[in-house]
């Protein structure tokens, strides 16, 4: 079948010549030419040629997607991918981009993004380590015809479970107690957990190491089988670095990673859940984190298996110190730190204003046990530094705080989804004079960035940070000051 060149409509099964002009925020290549609307292709970067095939047309306005059949032409900017698994994973979608090209394509994204702001984007900040730099990992158990369970991710678009043993972002000693857990699970005969029959005991396992070479190993099963004393005990023996082993029970039907509560949103992370039903299998039930500012100061953070902190801690500590300096300049004498985590970067702030008094906030309640902890850990009193479990909306309008004061600063870390307007509605309210607003999406920053120049508030500055290497995902830092 030949190819076509320039169509009016496009359908599944299509072949076409096919020339990308830029890149989705996905990491996808953009057709625009000689076709009746956006067409995604995996894998092709702008100015490349190459015959591909048409996967899927919506029916809602959104783009089509095509595959790869043969590539004519190769981009200044390609390099070979680091990682086996790239292309099927799905996780390192501009992998085979040159780190220099990331970095640019993610600052002109968000420059783009956030153009109705008329905003000064600094350039993207690069991770001082593109690779081997994911702290914190999520697998899903999967059966397989040989090793009988791997650990893997799953394929883009498909409940299909990937094998990721060769995976360059995450860190290496993370993969290798991954290892350890599917063979020990496969000799014991634990199974996975098998999403059409509803059978099966382990569903995923969450690790995290801290920069002392600690590992918690969270692992999410169906049940308590028999066997599972003697799993952890193969862990730990061939592990030492394992200090923490935590058991989440989840029975709910299909592939969620944890039960959702019925007043969860729909893209929160439910991993912030309550931790009441989890069960400590060895060690403590939580892991010190130190993240270093410089080379004579670092912030000492407690975190639990439940408990929020940024993936990639290099680029979080430079996160932290940059805001800390920033808002340094206004000596700021109150800190609110809203979606607080464990509340490092508050902390941060802090450390630099020692006599100012800090109040973070932070849906899950485990991650305001570990603030709290290392709070007073650090020798800090509660009357100083005050945490509270529950939303934003709910919890900040109950605070006894002083409105509008020169001497308030305020610093926002949301979700993906942004704030929500009542969130939004109680910050205007106490009025700070500054505001960090942190965010992993630059569609909800512009958002809510725009309702607060509405009223009032101005924008100086935002600088992105690569906190995800080799992935669309950007990181992007806000100074925000009443007019």
């Amino acid at each position: 079948m030949k190819a076509e060149f320039g169509v009016t409509k496009l359908r599944v099964g299509q072949q076409l010549k096919v020339t990308a002009s830029q890149l989705a925020q996905s990491g996808a290549g953009v057709v625009t030419h000689h076709v009746p609307s956006p067409l995604h292709v995996r894998n092709l970067l702008p100015s490349e040629e190459a015959i591909v095939v048409v996967q899927h047309v919506s029916r809602h306005g959104g783009p089509a997607h095509a595959v790869i059949e043969r590539r004519n032409t190769c981009a200044k900017d390609r390099v070979v991918p680091s990682c086996s698994s790239f292309g099927p994973c799905g996780g390192c979608a501009v992998l085979h981009l040159t780190y220099e090209a990331q970095l640019a394509w993610k600052g002109r994204t968000v420059r783009d993004e956030l153009a109705p702001l008329g905003v000064d984007v600094n350039p993207c900040v690069a991770a001082p380590s593109p690779s081997d730099y994911r702290s914190r990992v999520k697998l899903v158990a999967a059966s397989h015809p040989v090793r009988n369970v791997i650990l893997g991710a799953f394929a883009p678009r498909s409940h299909n479970v990937l094998d990721i043993a060769g995976c360059q972002t995450n860190r290496r000693r993370l993969m290798d107690v991954a290892k350890t857990v599917a063979k020990s699970a496969a000799d014991l005969g634990i199974s996975p957990y098998e999403e059409t029959s509803a059978t099966g005991s382990l569903r995923y396992v969450l690790m995290r190491e801290v920069s002392s070479g600690a590992v918690q190993v969270s692992l999410v099963m169906t049940d308590k089988p028999a066997r599972l004393s003697a799993l952890v005990d193969a862990v730990v023996r061939q592990h030492p670095c394992v200090q923490s082993v935590v058991l989440h029970r989840n029975t709910s039907r299909g592939n969620a990673l944890l039960p959702v509560s019925a007043t969860a949103a729909p893209d929160e992370d439910t991993e912030l859940g309550s931790s009441d039903g989890d069960e400590l299998l060895y060690g403590d039930s939580f892991l010190w984190e130190d993240l270093r500012m410089d080379q004579d100061r670092s912030v000492r953070l407690r975190v639990s298996a439940r408990s929020f902190l940024q993936v990639n801690r290099d680029v979080a500590a430079l996160i932290y110190r940059d805001v800390a300096a920033l808002l340094a300049k206004d000596a700021p004498e109150i800190i609110v730190d809203l979606y607080c985590g464990v509340s490092g970067l508050g902390r941060t702030v802090l450390s630099v204003n020692p006599h100012a008094t800090l109040y973070g906030i932070e849906l899950g309640p485990s991650a305001i046990a570990d603030a709290e902890a290392a709070a007073r850990a650090a020798g800090i009193a509660a009357s100083q530094a005050q945490f509270f479990a529950g939303t934003v909306e709910d919890v900040l309008p109950t605070l006894s705080l002083p409105m509008g004061s020169d001497k308030l600063a305020a610093i926002i870390n949301p979700p993906r989804r942004g704030c929500t307007e009542s969130a939004l509605t109680a910050l205007h309210k106490l009025s700070p004079a500054v505001i960090a607003y942190v965010s992993c999406s630059p569609v909800s920053m512009l958002r809510d960035l725009l309702w607060l120049r509405d009223r009032g508030y101005v924008t100086q500055h935002v600088t992105p940070y690569d906190m995800h290497p080799g992935t669309p995902h950007i990181e992007s830092v806000a100074i925000v000051r009443r007019q």
